[in-house]
């Protein structure tokens, strides 16, 4: 295995010279998850945990920089037994104290208990999401990331289905449905455990899905977030979508086309305004090379939450009333005049998140 040495934050790190990233890596490094370490790295510095565990580590460069960049304890563990040795040269090249470790993720979780786990794998997290709410402390955070986003956004529903126990759709806001469904499962998941969770931050970026979960153990919270668990129809003839309750679903919509449902999802926000505010403010006193992207990301984000229904894809939105489009800023001006919400969206350059129904949205856009 070719290393080669280079530098991330504040951090040297040794990783595998590869010409293509694949499951057959002998050691995995991604070198574009550079923006999502950094933004590890400064909700770490927010939280404060005292106990950071990295447990599908690859390369070690996340709990490597956890450890360097921020003052917590911290475990850094993979199965793979060259990354184990990989992790262990970072370890001693950045002189840090850490524990390096060389088991199974589960096993691990099993045994200990931490007040920030991050789950980071090659595809579906789900297996080791038991185990994490299981190890994770109250107050903690869970950071999972998903990269089969192909099930999750709905190119495989059986695949969805089988995982994540739940029925995708391909709306032109897949991206959005697959981050829902992800958040949804993790709290079906959190429930069982009479946990409550509240997502702190989460993201669609590249090929990853990316959540960030504040837990709480409390029984009297996690029924209270039972009702933010719903499903959404969405009519591919007007495009109109909006959340139903299991027990309210309907087969027709207000057009008269069939309605197609999706779920169960997570309904309410995806991010903390509040928390967006912290977070923003600490990447730009990180200062990394990625902080640019990476406050415009938090600043998107953050504004989205104004509205919960997901976003319209304006190109969709034209060719469905046969006319040219129209600038997106002079959009949502016509939006705000009207007396609705309008921002853009992270998911899409294209998109546009509005609490005007989609009648109202024909009408402006006709005038």
């Amino acid at each position: 295995m070719n290393l080669i040495k280079i530098t991330e934050g504040k951090t040297k790190l040794l990783i595998p010279e590869v010409e293509k990233l694949t499951r057959k890596n002998i050691v995995f490094f991604n070198p574009q998850m550079e923006f999502s370490r950094d933004i590890s790295i400064a909700i770490a510095q927010i939280s404060k945990p005292k106990d950071f565990c990295d447990a599908l580590a690859g390369s070690g460069a996340r709990g490597i920089r956890i450890a360097n960049e921020t003052e917590c304890k911290t475990t850094v563990n993979d199965i793979n037994p060259q990354a184990f040795e990989l992790i262990k040269k970072n370890k001693k090249l950045n002189k840090v104290d850490i524990r390096a470790t060389n088991l199974d993720a589960n096993l691990l979780l099993s045994k200990e208990g931490f007040d920030f786990i991050d789950i980071d794998p090659f595809g579906a997290p789900v297996r080791f999401i038991d185990s994490a709410l299981r190890s994770i402390g109250n107050g903690g955070i869970l950071a999972v990331t998903a990269t089969d986003t192909s099930a999750l956004c709905g190119t495989y529903p059986r695949a969805c289905k089988r995982k994540y126990d739940a029925a995708p759709l391909r709306t032109d806001y897949y991206n959005e449905l697959g981050l829902r469904i992800l958040i949804a499962y993790l709290t079906r998941s959190a429930l069982r455990y009479d946990i409550s969770i509240k997502p702190i931050f989460s993201h669609c970026t590249r090929h990853y899905l990316r959540v960030y979960l504040q837990i709480k153990k409390s029984r009297k919270d996690a029924n209270k977030i039972l009702g933010e668990i719903n499903h959404i129809q969405h009519c591919f003839t007007c495009l109109n979508r909006e959340f139903s309750k299991l027990d309210e679903l309907k087969s027709t919509c207000t057009c008269g086309a069939d309605l197609r449902s999706a779920g169960p999802l997570w309904t309410t926000g995806f991010a903390d305004p509040g928390f967006c505010e912290r977070l923003k403010k600490q990447l730009i006193n990180d200062n990394f090379r990625t902080m640019h992207e990476s406050v415009k990301l938090v600043e998107l984000i953050e504004e989205e939450q104004r509205v919960e229904i997901p976003y319209y894809n304006i190109h969709k939105i034209f060719k469905k009333l046969g006319i040219p489009a129209i600038p997106m800023n002079e959009i949502m001006e016509r939006l705000n005049e009207s007396g609705f919400i309008a921002t853009r969206t992270h998911f899409s350059a294209l998109g546009i998140r509005t609490d005007a129904s989609i009648s109202d949205i024909y009408s402006i856009l006709r005038d």
